[in-house]
């Protein structure tokens, strides 16, 4: 899978679980500050992303993960490890 492939699932999954249409993949995109972001939507969001790619996220992961390029650059290293 590509990386454009990834930011287009993180975008897409990102839609659907805040409810935005148009939330697309953007590098810096910082979670907390999307419109009606709250701890049951990160927990949503994250269960999503696990389910789509296949991965599991551990704790310290999601704590250290604020952005949208954050979070590709942990699933990249999640699934192309090394």
């Amino acid at each position: 899978m590509q990386e454009e492939q990834f930011q287009t699932i993180i975008s897409t999954v990102a839609e659907k679980v805040f409810r935005k249409p148009s939330l697309s993949y953007n590098r810096a995109l910082v979670f907390r500050e999307i419109p009606g972001f709250d701890s049951i939507l990160a927990i949503q969001y994250i269960l999503s992303i696990e389910a789509a790619f296949n991965i599991s996220l551990n704790e310290e992961e999601v704590d250290n993960m604020h952005t949208m390029g954050d979070l590709l650059a942990l699933v990249l290293a999640k699934k192309h490890p090394g």
